[in-house]
């Protein structure tokens, strides 16, 4: 008998608005696989890769690693995170990819350079620091050590559809500018949160994100709506509006203020439990006091609160947006000389 050993290998078309020239590049470090390159580092710093090219992570159990300061324009590509079914501190969602593997990076930072970046469905598992960055992008990133804004003028940075865990933070120093932040259908539990004092301009919002946990928010000079704030004490907010949010705490509102709710009761929001994903934990229960609590869009939709309303909601696992293989079936072994052998895939659409 002869043992194949088989990696499926997680290549997808791209339709981005970046150049049509623009080539994937394959990221793998697992024994005895061929690609072109074994870490982040050295995928980001090589003279092939170009602006607007893709660098796809494949599953793996080490971390690819981070790089000193992102300079080039990318688009990061991930699987997805809690997919391993035996880790019991971060359950996984199955059925959603036949990795159990995740895409892991380690501290790196983002400066100019690297404006117009994209970062999907990877785990950054050291922080990013960023340093005068713009139009930077992150969906369905798990962050179990937070984001910093460092340095500089950092306009339209995005965070939609994460996952912050642990007490992970998005903050700032006190010299740092962020304009046109926008942070959406984020999940921060376990006392993940932001602490940004350092907004400024009309056009930062922060909207239907799920929070639980002990630490409290910071915001200024922000538009904030449709989310659950399930944290013990007060979160401060100067000069933001307040739209339909449920806090757990009696808050204290700006007159301003309209459609929130106070001293809401957390056992009643979430779905809780100790069993099954984190994410899966923070989706809404029957009778939840968020369901079509959101601010009525256009007179006719009343979006639910939280990371898993409004018209592009949190998604388990952050799977991307892409066709995922999600299931498997390879034979152990084949007899020699065989030329050929059978191999179920079963496949969907992510959109």
């Amino acid at each position: 008998m002869l043992r194949k050993i088989f990696t499926p290998v997680f290549i997808f078309s791209i339709f981005t608005a970046f150049n049509a020239q623009a080539k994937i590049w394959r990221v793998n470090n697992n024994a005895g696989v061929v690609a072109d390159f074994t870490t982040f580092n050295a995928a980001v710093t090589s003279s092939s890769v170009a602006n607007g090219d893709t660098i796809h992570l494949e599953p793996s159990a080490v971390s690819y690693g981070g790089t000193g300061t992102l300079a080039k324009r990318v688009v990061v590509i991930g699987v997805g995170y809690f997919l391993d079914p035996t880790n019991t501190t971060t359950p996984a969602n199955t059925g959603l990819q036949a990795a159990t593997q995740d895409c892991k990076l380690d501290f790196f930072r983002i400066g100019s350079g690297a404006n117009g970046s994209r970062f999907i469905g990877v785990t950054i598992q050291g922080s990013v620091y960023f340093n005068g960055a713009s139009n930077i992008s992150f969906e369905k990133v798990y962050f179990p050590s937070g984001l910093y804004f460092e340095n500089g003028t950092n306009d339209n940075v995005s965070i939609r559809k994460c996952f912050f865990n642990n007490g992970a933070a998005l903050s700032s120093s006190t010299t740092v500018t962020i304009t046109n932040f926008v942070c959406e259908n984020t999940i921060f539990y376990a006392g993940a949160y932001i602490n940004i004092n350092q907004l400024s301009g009309t056009g930062n919002i922060v909207r239907n994100n799920s929070v639980t946990g002990g630490n409290t928010f910071t915001l200024a000079n922000c538009y904030v709506a449709n989310n659950i704030f399930g944290v013990p004490s007060q979160s401060n907010f100067t000069n933001c509006v307040l739209k339909n949010n449920l806090f757990q705490v009696a808050q204290t509102l700006p007159p301003t203020a309209v459609g929130n709710q106070i001293n809401v009761n957390m056992a009643n929001v979430y779905v809780g439990g100790s069993t099954g994903s984190l994410d899966s934990r923070m989706a809404l229960k029957a009778g939840s006091p968020a369901l079509a609590a959101g601010l009525t869009v256009g007179t006719v939709v009343t979006p639910d609160c939280g990371a898993f309303g409004a018209t592009d909601p949190y998604k388990l696992s952050g799977i991307p947006n892409i066709p995922s293989i999600y299931t498997l079936t390879v034979p152990v072994s084949i007899p020699a000389g065989t030329n050929s052998m059978n191999v179920t895939i079963s496949t969907r659409n992510n959109n």
